[in-house]
């Protein structure tokens, strides 16, 4: 079973939203995972296999929301230069693993898909080695937007 962290974060109200006729309403939920939290799909360093978590209850998620809305989801972490930083999805990390002093340069895409009710938030490694375990912790904001 998996388990995560949505919190909603509220700032100062805005125009009315959709029960007022003028202004939009967003609305930012935090996903937190560790490493166990993300299922492998297929086998470890198959072509095509990746991470992926999935949250299939998320009541927030409307059909209202999905057809007339807007959904976007960020990548939260720390930069080079020690910096908080979010960045859209879908993202690219690029790092390098030293192993016996040689150099192995990899990429990291994060992305994710939505339904009414869903999102699964998706981690592939370039060359799908993933042998290799997600980053620890992950931090996403899903914003909600209608």
């Amino acid at each position: 079973m998996t388990a995560a962290l949505f919190t909603a974060c509220e700032g100062p109200a805005g125009p009315p939203g959709k029960d007022g006729l003028n202004g939009l309403t967003s609305e930012w939920y935090t996903i937190s995972l560790s490493v166990e939290q993300w299922q492998l799909a297929g086998e470890r360093n198959q072509i095509g296999s990746y991470y992926y978590c999935l949250f299939n209850d998320i009541e927030q998620l409307t059909e209202y929301i999905y057809d007339e809305g807007l959904i976007l989801c960020y990548y939260e972490y720390i930069d080079e230069f020690g910096d908080r930083v979010m960045s859209p999805l879908p993202f690219t990390l690029y790092n390098i693993e030293v192993i016996e002093g040689v150099e192995y340069p990899y990429a990291v895409q994060f992305s994710y898909d939505v339904t009414p009710g869903s999102i699964v938030l998706k981690l592939t490694y370039s060359d799908f080695l993933t042998s290799a375990q997600p980053p620890q912790p992950c931090l996403f904001k899903l914003v909600l937007v209608y």
